[in-house]
């Protein structure tokens, strides 16, 4: 009886430890996963899910980076983080990046079934998608420094995982992607996959970005970003617009 209760006492401390969280948050998001990911093929055959391209997978690399725009994002990231030290900017990424991963895969794999529970056209979706990701275009071209005052305990995954980082329009774009036949899933994922990855680096070496870059390279290349972005905005308006027959090229 006695044994008993140490190693009650020591279960008690392990679910309520920091690793049993990660633990069991891994398992219920690689179940959800698998769900997911068997969802999809049973709609579109299995056989998709080996179909991979590296053309298709570059682009969807290029757009996902374009809209997280993860240089722009560095001076309110910076902003956030400024008071805490080596071990807490570093929590704060990997934070950051899991919840960045998981709303990807989500929207590449759920996204669709979405649609369908809400009763939404794809094209609708694709339509009113580019007008929001042309006004974020709009918005980023001509807005200056954010700041903001949150508890730096939710920052990692409000507001830098989202909506900063994942936001409507990597949501909408995801959703459209997922959607065309000429893009298979798993291009999909491991776009998302990359482009995590870039949004990984780019924050745990943000300082020294920032300080070789500096502000006005930082502005630059967020700017570029906005660039290729609004033209992304334009080209999913555009199909759009050829879906419904109210443009002829």
């Amino acid at each position: 009886m006695n044994d008993r209760q140490p190693r009650q006492v020591l279960w008690r401390k392990w679910l309520v430890s920091n690793q049993s969280k990660v633990i069991r948050g891994s398992v219920a998001f690689a179940i959800l996963f698998f769900v997911a990911l068997v969802y999809r093929a049973s709609s579109g055959g299995f056989e998709t899910l080996l179909k991979f391209s590296a053309y298709n997978t570059a682009y969807i690399v290029l757009e996902l980076v374009a809209i997280i725009d993860p240089i722009g994002a560095l001076p309110i990231f910076l902003v956030f983080v400024s008071e805490m030290d080596a071990n807490g900017r570093r929590k704060v990424v990997e934070t950051m990046t899991t919840v960045v991963i998981a709303l990807l895969f989500f929207f590449s794999l759920l996204g669709q079934p979405l649609l369908s529970l809400l009763g939404v056209n794809v094209t609708s979706f694709e339509f009113g998608g580019g007008i929001i990701l042309l006004f974020l275009a709009l918005d980023m071209l001509s807005s200056g420094n954010v700041t903001r005052s949150i508890n730096t305990d939710e920052i990692a995954v409000v507001p830098l995982a989202t909506p900063l980082l994942v936001g409507p329009g990597t949501m909408t774009a995801l959703i459209v992607l997922t959607n065309q036949a000429s893009t298979p899933l798993l291009d999909v994922l491991v776009g998302c996959g990359i482009a995590t990855l870039i949004v990984y680096i780019t924050f745990y070496f943000s300082e020294y970005i920032f300080k070789l870059l500096g502000q006005n390279g930082v502005k630059a290349i967020s700017r570029l970003f906005t660039i290729i972005l609004a033209a992304i905005a334009a080209q999913m308006i555009h199909s759009a617009l050829l879906a419904w027959g109210l443009a002829k090229f």
